[in-house]
C-alpha cells in the first residue's frame, strides 16, 4: 500500500480507522505531538470516539503519551465552519412549513398525498437536485417531455404525467426563488455553498482525510476531486473495486480520476465471500466448484453461522442466547446490526433482562422518551378536561417542578390521588377534584390536615397553566406563532420547562420547540388545534435522542451506524428481504429512467450502498451469526437475496449448511439458561419469611388486614406494612364494585337518611304502605345512579338489576320486620383490646345493625360472592366475628351476610347468639397472640397456599413459582 496516494482501499476484513491512525502518525512525523491542523472526516459520530482510542493507542507505540489531536468529525458538521454568515439558514422544520405555504395552491395534490407526506417527498427531491447539481430545465415542457418520453408516452397524448411535471418545476422554481428573495438557505444550499468556500478558506498546511463513506453526491464528489488535485485530500475506501456488486467503491474511483491503492490481505475467508457475489465469473454453481477446488474445506466455518428461527420471538431469543454465549466465552465487544427495529426493541428487553447492559445507536424516536411523554400527557390533560390518568402521569413526572408551598410533593400527589380521584371514583374534570376534595376534607380530615390548602392550590395552578391553550382547542384556522407562544406560556407556568432543562432528552425536546417557533416565523401557514397537534407530534417523531456510544460492549445499531466499527462478535439480524435489503424509498416523482438523467441517483446506486454494507459486516468480526425467520404472523417470509446466496453457494460447494445445531436446540428448550460453569451456583430460593418493625404495624387493625394476616403473612407484611396494596383503580365505565357501593348507599339513605337524598323511610312497612316503600327505593336508586347514567353506558343495565331486586328486597324487610328493627346503618367503630402489655385497636364499618328481643343482629350486604358456613366456623373467613367484636353490647343474638342476587334477597351463613360468641371468643384470642408476635418481631411467612396465591396481588414479590423445584431436563 501506498502511503501517498489519494485513494485507498482498506480490505473488509481490516480496520480502517487503524490504517487511518497509522497513516496519520506516519505522513505528519515531523509534525507530533501536533496534529491539529489536520482534519479527518467520518461519516458519523459514533465513529469519533473509537477513532480517537485508536490514535492515542499507536501515538502511545511511538512513545508519544498526549497528543493535540485532528478535527474528528462528520463532513456535514465540519463543512458549518465555513458557511456564509450573511444569509440565514432555514431548519429542517422551516423548510417544511415554508413548502407547505406553496402548496396552498394545489388542493388536488394535498388531498390525493396529504400535506406532509407531499412536503416531505418534495424536500427530498429539492435536496436530491441541490445535492446533485442537477438543473431542470427553463421551461416546464421541456421538463414534461423528459417525463412522458420516460415512461413511453406519446406527446400528442393526454398524459397525467403532465400535471406531475408542471407541480415539480413550478414549486422548485417557486422555492429557489423565495430564498433568493429572503436571503435565506436551506441545508442542501449551505452544504453546498460551505464547500464551495472551504476551497478557498482551507489553511495551507491542513490535510483532509476521509474514512468510511460509501457514497457521495456529486457536489461532494467535485470537492473532493478539486482538493485530490491539490494533494490536500486522501479517501480511505473500504472493501475491493474487482467486483461488479462492489459498485460504490468502484464508481467512487472511477469518478475521482486517480489511481487507488489497495492494503495487502490474504484471507481464504474473504476469498470465499468475494466469490459468492463475484456475479461476472460465471453462474453461481460454476463458481461453487471452483471454490471447492481452490478449499477443500469450508473457510466459512468457524466465521459464520446462518440462523433461521421459525418467527421472531424464536428469533429474538436466538441472538439473545447467542450473545450470552459469547458472554460466557469471554467475548464483551458485540455488535447487533438490524434495520428492523421492532426485532431490536424484543432483543433489548430480553438482553436487559439477563442484565447485559446494551447501547442502542440508533437512539430513541424523541416523542418515546420520558421527557416527551410528559409533555404529550400535559396536552392530553388540555384536550380531555384533565382526565385521570395523563393527570397522574404527569403529576408523577420527575419533570414537574410546582412550586405549592408544600414541602413533600411526592406525598401530596399520593394523597390527591388517594383520597379525591380513587375515593370519589372522579374520572376527569377540575371542577370534579375540587368537588372530591371538598368530601375529602371530610373523610379524611386527618390525611389532609396539612395538606388541602395545597391541593387546592394545586388546581388552581393547573388551571393557570392550561388558560393560554384552552381557548385554542376549540378555535378555527390560527397562525402557528400563536399555539407556540401559548404552548411556551402554558410549560412555563407549569414548571415543566425548568424540569426538562436538566435532562438531556428533555433539553433536545426544548430545542425542538424553539426550533419550531423560529421556523414559524418565516411561514403564514395558519392550522386548527389538531393540525397543530399532529405538526408538534411529527416534529418529535422525526428527531431522534442518542444516547453516547462506546465504541465497546453490546451495541444495538443500523447498517449505517455500524460503518467504521469493529467486532469481537457480530449478529446481523432480521436478514429477510423486507428489512435486508428492504425497500428503498424514493419521491413519488419521476421513474429511475429520468431521475438518472436529470443526475439523481437511481436505484442500482441506493442498492449498491446497502450492499456494500452487508458486505462488509460479513467480516467486521472473527464470528459472525446472521439471524433471519421463516414466517410473521402466520405468512411465509422471503429471506434476504444475498443471505440465500451465500447459503446456496455453500451448500454447493460444500454440500453442507452454515446452521449452528447446538444453538437451534438451545432456542428450542423452554428451561435452557447460558451459565458461566466456573461461577457459583446460586443458593436455593426459599419462601420469604419477613420482620415487621414495630413503627411499620397499623395503629388500627380492619377486617381486610386481619384476613391477610390469616390467608397468608407475608401478604400482610408487602400489602399492609410495605404499603404495596395495588390502588383502586378509576373505573371509566361501571362495574360491580360500583354497583355493590351504590346498593349500600341506596340502602342506607332508605333506613338511615343520606343528605341530599330522598328518604328515610319512617313508616312502618306492611303490605299497605309497601307500594310507597318501593317507589321511595326507586326513587333513591335513580338519584344514586343519576351522575353514573348520565355518563356511563352500562349504567343503565346496572340500574335495572337492582331494580329487578327491589321487590325481593322488601318481601325479605317484610318478614325481618316481624322480629327485628333496623337501628342503624354504615355504623363506623373503633375499639381497643388489651391483655397485659399488648394492646390492638380495631376499626370498621358495618352495613347494617338491628336491634330484636333477644340482643342485637349484625347485617353486611352482599352483591357478590358469599362465604360459606364452614369458612365462617372453622375461622378461615372473619368479616362477621370480627364485627362483632367491634361492638361493645355483648348481647348480639344473630349475625348474617345478606346477598342480594337478581330477584332473590335472602339470608346466608347465619350466626346465632351462641355460635357467635364462642366463635368471637376464638377468633379474639388468636388476633390478640398475633397482635403479641408481631409486637415481638416475629417473621411473617409466605405459606404458598395455593387458593391465596390465586388471586394475590403480591405474587410478584413472594415469587412463589421460584420456590417450586425445578423440573429434570436433559443436559
Amino acid at each position: 500500500m501506498s502511503a501517498d496516494a489519494p485513494v485507498i482501499l482498506v480490505p473488509y476484513g481490516d480496520d480502517p480507522l487503524r490504517h487511518l491512525a497509522t497513516l496519520l502518525l506516519e505522513r505528519h512525523k515531523d509534525r507530533l505531538p501536533d496534529l491539529s491542523q489536520q482534519v479527518v472526516l467520518l461519516p458519523h459520530t459514533s465513529a469519533v470516539p473509537r477513532f480517537r482510542r485508536i490514535l492515542r493507542e499507536q501515538a502511545a507505540l511511538k512513545d508519544f503519551s498526549a497528543l493535540l489531536p485532528p478535527f474528528t468529525g462528520t463532513l456535514t458538521a465540519w463543512a458549518t465552519r465555513y458557511a456564509d454568515g450573511d444569509k440565514h439558514r432555514l431548519s429542517t422544520t422551516a423548510h417544511e412549513i415554508l413548502l407547505l405555504g406553496l402548496l396552498h395552491d394545489y388542493p388536488q395534490w394535498r388531498r390525493e398525498h396529504g400535506d406532509w407526506p407531499l412536503a416531505d417527498s418534495l424536500l427530498e427531491l429539492f435536496d436530491d437536485l441541490a445535492l446533485h447539481e442537477c438543473r431542470l430545465p427553463d421551461d416546464p415542457d421541456d421538463l414534461m417531455r423528459k417525463v412522458i418520453a420516460s415512461r413511453g408516452a406519446d406527446m400528442d397524448d393526454f398524459s397525467p404525467f403532465s400535471d406531475e411535471a408542471q407541480l415539480v418545476h413550478t414549486l422548485w422554481s417557486a422555492w429557489r426563488e423565495r430564498l433568493r428573495a429572503d436571503n435565506l438557505q436551506d441545508q442542501a444550499l449551505q452544504f453546498t455553498d460551505s464547500l464551495a468556500r472551504s476551497l478557498d478558506q482551507l489553511a495551507i498546511d491542513t490535510k483532509i482525510y476521509l474514512a468510511g463513506f460509501v457514497d457521495f453526491s456529486n457536489v461532494e464528489l467535485n470537492w473532493i476531486k478539486t482538493l485530490m488535485g491539490r494533494r490536500r485530500l486522501t479517501l480511505l475506501l473500504h472493501g475491493t473495486s474487482g467486483n461488479d456488486m462492489e459498485y460504490s467503491a468502484k464508481r467512487l474511483i472511477d469518478e475521482t480520476g486517480v489511481k487507488s491503492s489497495s492494503a495487502e490481505s490474504h484471507d481464504a475467508y474473504a476469498d470465499f465471500l468475494d466469490r459468492v457475489f463475484a456475479t461476472d465469473d460465471g453462474n453461481l454453481r460454476q463458481r461453487a466448484q471452483k471454490q471447492a477446488a481452490f478449499s477443500s474445506t469450508s473457510p466459512a466455518h468457524g466465521h459464520l453461522v446462518l440462523h433461521q428461527a421459525a418467527d421472531a420471538e424464536s428469533e429474538a431469543r436466538a441472538i439473545d442466547l447467542q450473545v450470552r454465549r459469547w458472554f460466557t466465552q469471554g467475548h464483551r465487544d458485540i455488535g447487533i446490526v438490524t434495520n428492523d427495529r421492532k426485532l431490536a426493541r424484543r432483543v433489548r428487553a430480553l438482553l436487559e433482562r439477563a442484565r447485559i447492559g446494551l447501547v442502542d445507536a440508533g437512539g430513541w424516536t424523541l416523542s418515546t422518551t420520558s421527557a416527551a411523554t410528559a409533555l404529550a400527557r400535559w396536552l392530553e390533560c388540555v384536550e380531555q378536561n384533565f382526565a385521570h390518568e395523563p393527570l397522574l402521569d404527569l403529576l408523577k413526572s420527575p419533570f414537574l417542578q410546582l412550586d405549592v408551598g408544600y414541602p413533600d410533593f411526592d406525598r401530596l400527589v399520593s394523597l390527591f390521588e388517594q383520597t379525591v380521584i380513587r375515593s370519589n371514583n372522579i374520572t376527569s374534570g377540575l371542577e370534579h377534584y375540587r368537588h372530591g376534595l371538598e368530601r375529602a376534607k371530610t373523610d379524611w380530615r386527618d390525611e389532609l390536615a396539612d395538606a388541602s390548602g395545597a391541593l387546592a392550590q394545586l388546581l388552581d395552578r393547573l388551571e393557570s397553566a392550561a388558560s393560554p391553550l384552552i381557548p385554542l382547542t376549540t378555535a378555527r384556522l390560527r397562525a402557528l406563532p400563536e399555539f407556540l407562544e401559548a404552548l411556551h406560556k402554558s410549560l412555563e407556568n407549569l414548571g415543566l420547562s425548568a424540569g426538562l432543562e436538566n435532562d438531556a432528552a428533555g433539553r433536545e425536546l426544548l430545542n425542538v420547540l424553539d426550533e419550531m417557533r423560529a421556523a414559524a416565523r418565516h411561514g403564514t401557514l395558519r392550522l386548527a388545534w389538531a393540525g397543530f397537534h399532529q405538526w408538534l407530534r411529527r416534529g418529535m417523531e422525526q428527531r431522534r435522542f442518542h444516547p453516547p456510544m462506546q465504541g465497546r460492549g453490546v451495541e444495538l445499531m443500523g447498517f449505517a451506524e455500524s460503518r467504521l466499527y469493529r467486532f469481537d462478535a457480530l449478529i446481523v439480524a432480521g436478514a429477510v428481504r423486507e428489512h435486508l435489503p428492504g425497500q428503498i424509498g424514493v419521491p413519488p416523482y419521476f421513474n429511475d429512467n429520468i431521475r438518472t438523467e436529470l443526475g439523481l441517483p437511481s436505484l442500482a446506486r441506493r442498492h449498491a450502498t446497502l450492499f456494500q454494507d452487508f458486505r462488509r459486516l460479513l467480516e467486521a468480526a472473527p464470528r459472525v451469526l446472521v439471524s433471519l425467520r421463516r414466517e410473521h404472523e402466520g405468512e411465509r417470509l422471503v429471506p434476504s437475496p444475498w443471505v440465500e446466496r451465500i447459503r446456496a453457494f455453500h451448500e454447493l460447494a460444500y454440500g453442507a449448511s452454515l446452521s449452528d445445531p447446538e444453538l437451534e436446540w438451545l432456542v428450542q428448550q423452554a428451561d435452557a439458561v447460558i451459565v458461566m460453569r466456573d461461577a457459583p451456583l446460586p443458593a436455593p430460593v426459599a419462601p420469604p419469611a419477613a420482620r415487621l418493625p414495630a413503627s411499620m404495624l397499623p395503629a388500627a387493625f380492619t377486617a381486610t388486614d386481619y384476613q391477610r394476616l390469616i390467608n397468608c403473612p407475608y401478604q400482610f407484611f408487602a400489602a399492609r406494612g410495605l404499603g404495596l396494596a395495588p390502588e383502586e383503580e378509576v373505573r371509566e365505565e361501571i362495574e360491580k364494585v360500583d354497583y355493590g357501593i351504590h346498593v349500600h348507599r341506596i340502602l342506607q339513605a332508605f333506613h338511615s337518611g343520606v343528605p341530599g337524598l330522598p328518604g328515610p323511610w319512617r313508616e312502618k312497612l306492611d303490605d299497605a304502605t309497601r307500594p310507597e316503600a318501593e317507589a321511595m327505593l326507586r326513587q333513591i336508586s335513580q338519584k344514586v345512579f343519576a351522575r353514573d347514567l348520565r355518563r356511563r353506558f352500562l349504567a343503565r343495565g346496572w340500574l335495572y338489576r337492582w331494580e329487578k331486586c327491589i321487590p325481593a328486597y322488601l318481601d325479605w324487610e317484610l318478614k325481618r320486620a316481624a322480629h327485628w328493627q333496623a337501628e342503624a346503618t354504615e355504623v363506623k367503630k373503633e375499639r381497643v383490646y388489651q391483655e397485659g402489655g399488648t394492646q390492638i385497636t380495631l376499626i370498621g364499618r358495618i352495613d347494617r345493625l338491628d336491634h330484636g328481643k333477644d340482643g342485637y343482629g349484625i347485617i353486611d350486604y352482599k352483591t357478590g360472592s358469599v362465604p360459606t358456613r364452614d369458612q365462617v366456623l372453622q375461622g378461615e373467613s372473619i368479616q362477621l366475628p370480627f364485627y362483632a367484636l367491634l361492638l361493645e353490647q355483648e348481647n348480639i343474638a344473630q349475625a348474617t351476610f345478606l346477598a342480594l342476587e337478581d330477584e332473590d334477597v335472602k339470608e346466608k351463613t347465619t350466626l346465632d347468639g351462641e355460635s357467635l360468641a364462642l366463635l368471637r371468643a376464638a377468633v379474639r384470642e388468636r388476633l390478640m397472640l398475633l397482635k403479641r408476635r408481631l409486637d415481638a418481631g416475629a417473621p411473617l411467612p409466605a405459606w404458598g397456599d395455593m387458593e391465596t396465591c390465586r388471586i394475590c396481588e403480591m405474587e410478584g414479590l413472594c415469587r412463589r413459582e421460584m420456590w417450586a423445584e425445578p423440573k429434570s431436563s436433559a443436559s
